[in-house]
């Protein structure tokens, strides 16, 4: 694939180097001369020196002929006009980060892809391992969360089996797995089971409520 990675951050720069690492082409385009010599000189990645948000740096970069363009600066006015710039010029896709949670309507409404910085990511983790101790990991997605769950003694859902745990609408056990192995729904689930879970963002209140009530301890 041919991809342009707009913005050398950190996120960019890690990103850059495992795309060439599976056999991308990839190009950089960032303002900063120093970091993009730096980059330069250190990989075999093509760097553009000069403003993403510009047509003709898009042009220089190759976007008319771009699989995907990843916006990645740490300005969310400039990833909205590189995105939307680029798809213009005929990016068949592209993608963003956004550094701040406020603007991610206005990504939605301009029908652009995107990531919300990673920072937001680890404080949504660090609320679960306060709030919900019992989710070990999850991801998040823009119309769902996933959970996975390791059940342990004292919980109320030990013994129980999942048909009788009253899941509400808007929520799924996807898997139950014990040792390596997936449970059906009829067995009972004891400590050390691992549990994945779905939850639509509509119902994520009635989620919490539910999690709370079978899988928090005491």
């Amino acid at each position: 694939m041919y991809l342009i990675v707009a913005g050398l951050s950190g996120i960019g720069k890690n990103l850059a180097e495992l795309l060439v690492k599976e056999g991308n082409a990839v190009v950089i385009v960032d303002s900063d001369e120093a970091r993009c010599t730096e980059m330069a000189t250190s990989s075999d990645v093509m760097v553009i020196t000069g403003d993403a948000t510009k047509k003709s740096v898009l042009e220089e970069a190759g976007v008319k002929r771009a699989d995907v363009l990843v916006a990645l600066t740490n300005d969310d006015s400039d990833n909205l006009m590189i995105c939307m710039t680029a798809r213009e010029m005929g990016a068949k896709k592209v993608i963003s980060l956004v550094n701040d949670v406020v603007h991610v309507e206005t990504f939605k409404q301009a029908e652009i892809d995107f990531q919300v910085r990673p920072h937001a990511v680890v404080a949504k983790h660090i609320y679960r391992m306060i709030f919900q101790p019992y989710v070990k990991d999850f991801l998040s997605f823009e119309r769902a969360e996933i959970f996975e769950i390791e059940v342990e003694e004292g919980m109320k859902c030990v013994d129980k089996k999942v048909s009788e745990i009253g899941i509400p609408d808007g929520m799924k056990i996807l898997v139950l797995e014990r040792a390596g192995k997936y449970l059906d729904k009829d067995a009972k689930m004891e400590p050390k089971d691992w549990l994945t879970l779905i939850v639509d963002r509509e119902s994520t209140k009635k989620g919490v409520d539910f999690m709370n009530r079978w899988f928090a301890k005491g």
